[in-house]
């Protein structure tokens, strides 16, 4: 079977560092419907109980919201302390604030940090990161600590990721999400195929294929699979990864569901190029070297 780095996995502790959208079950119930039961606490070991039947041999860890950065970073850290087990660092903070250059330096201090990830999503608390000159010498700072940029935008956002990307050549910047599609139709589609090829055109970006249940609610394959192929044929096996969103995607059937999913839809893809899709992306892209 073939080996998987988990490019997108939540683990949190609500009773010592709460994600906000978890302390009010209420507040993205229209993005993800009735999500009351997602655990108060998701650790490493509780994945790896979840996910024991699949080769997988690490995680990149995205911050979902906690109200500590920093603190629940090193937390998730810990947890893959002592293990032969992969977990990668990407937190969540906002390049406006003032403090970022300082948050930068503590964050990269932690052994596995790997990037940053910032919103454009108004529902998530979004900023507008091509707004500002300022935020935009805050964001090419992640080069210095070779860190990568990681951008949760919708799909009517994708402008803004290409200029982003255009201006930070020096960032390797990850589209989150395949570019979170808003318009689901047939023309839809199209648009947001357009979108992603004009984000692609520039080298320094890749994209994370996951949240299939955040972004098209209760999904099939044959309802996904041109989504998915257009981010393909957008980006190219080299710069996509694979990723569960777990334990959000628990809400849309689990890991095994989806991963049998990604196998089928990617199906007609030559071994080396689904080596990328399933792990060899991601190390590039988060835990190795800035691609050229």
């Amino acid at each position: 079977m073939r080996q998987i780095l988990d490019c997108n996995v939540h683990l949190w502790d609500q009773r010592d560092d709460p994600v906000f959208w978890l302390s009010d079950r209420t507040m993205v119930r229209d993005m993800l419907g009735d999500y009351s039961s997602l655990p108060d606490v998701y650790t490493l070991a509780d994945y790896r109980r979840e996910t024991s039947d699949h080769p997988v041999r690490g995680v990149v860890w995205s911050d979902a919201g906690a109200a500590d950065p920093l603190h629940a970073a090193a937390w998730a850290q810990r947890q893959a302390e002592g293990q032969d087990f992969e977990l990668w660092l990407v937190t969540l903070a906002d390049p406006a604030s003032a403090g970022w250059p300082a948050f930068l330096r503590s964050f990269a201090e932690l052994d596995n940090a790997a990037g940053v990830r910032v919103r454009l999503v108004a529902a998530l608390g979004g900023t507008r990161p091509t707004d500002d000159e300022q935020v935009t010498r805050h964001l090419a700072l992640l080069a210095g600590h070779g860190l990568t940029l990681t951008v949760e935008a919708g799909g009517d956002q994708l402008d803004q990721v290409l200029r982003i990307a255009r201006a930070l050549p020096q960032v390797s910047i990850v589209l989150d999400h395949f570019g979170w599609p808003g318009d689901l139709s047939a023309v839809g589609l199209r648009e947001h195929a357009a979108r992603l090829k004009a984000v692609a055109s520039v080298p320094n970006t890749a994209t994370r294929i996951d949240a299939l249940g955040t972004v098209f609610g209760d999904w099939t394959a044959d309802r996904v699979r041109p989504w998915l192929r257009a981010a393909l044929d957008a980006f190219g096996p080299q710069r996509c990864m694979l990723g569960s969103d777990l334990p959000i995607e628990r809400l849309r059937g689990g890991f095994t569901k989806l991963y049998e999913c990604y196998t089928d839809v990617f199906a007609d893809c030559a071994p080396h190029e689904l080596d990328d899709l399933w792990h060899g992306s991601a190390a590039r892209w988060y835990t190795g070297p800035a691609p050229a």
